[in-house]
């Protein structure tokens, strides 16, 4: 093959390319007096600006395009950066979240901890005061009934006291009457006591037996 066949060959395979993005393909005038040459007509001469001025733009364009993924890209990557300090803050927030959210849960427990061994022993107090009341209310009972006996042995004695005394005042009465009527005087001599004894002895005896008749 010779070097002007290979050119054209290759001239093909740019038609091939041209037609498979589009574009319009070439046309080369093939003459066998030009052995060096390569000449295309008129028309495929137009064809071959206008696609050097579409690639020349399509470059351009795909420049601008790279350029816009290039900066794209960048934005994306410091973006990715943002993410991840971003994602790393909220990790830290939510390690100390999760710690604060332990010493919550300890301080909780450790309250509910207080808490039940107050009431533990609110209930023993209470249960201490309910025994401690309710011994205080038989003590009072006893007290009470204590008191009742008491008071009926007050009464007792003043009645007894009572009585003797009007036995005294009677028995005084007796010995003064007897004396006057047996000495026609008012005792005040110590003979005189002696005899008073004497009529007190006499008349106890005498009640005791008038009181033993009668019992």
């Amino acid at each position: 093959m010779t070097e002007k066949q290979r050119e054209e060959a290759e001239w093909e395979s740019i038609n091939v390319l041209l037609t498979t993005h589009g574009l319009k393909p070439l046309c080369l005038v093939k003459r066998t007096d030009l052995k060096d040459l390569i000449i295309f007509d008129k028309q495929s001469s137009q064809r071959m600006r206008q696609n050097l001025t579409t690639l020349v733009e399509e470059t351009s364009r795909q420049q601008s395009m790279i350029q816009e993924l290039i900066e794209t890209n960048q934005q994306l990557k410091k973006e990715l950066q943002l993410e991840k300090c971003r994602v790393v803050d909220q990790e830290q927030r939510a390690n100390d979240l999760e710690q604060i959210l332990e010493s919550v849960k300890s301080k909780v427990s450790e309250l509910e901890d207080e808490s039940l061994n107050r009431v533990c022993q609110q209930q023993n107090k209470i249960k201490d005061l309910q025994k401690e009341h309710t011994a205080l209310q038989a003590k009072c009972q006893y007290y009470k009934k204590k008191r009742l006996e008491q008071e009926e042995t007050i009464a007792f004695l003043q009645k007894d006291i009572y009585r003797l005394k009007k036995e005294e005042e009677e028995r005084i009465v007796t010995q003064n009457r007897v004396f006057s009527y047996l000495c026609k005087r008012v005792p005040h001599t110590v003979l005189d006591r002696q005899l008073l004894c004497l009529i007190d002895y006499y008349e106890s005896k005498i009640r005791k037996l008038h009181k033993q008749r009668y019992d």
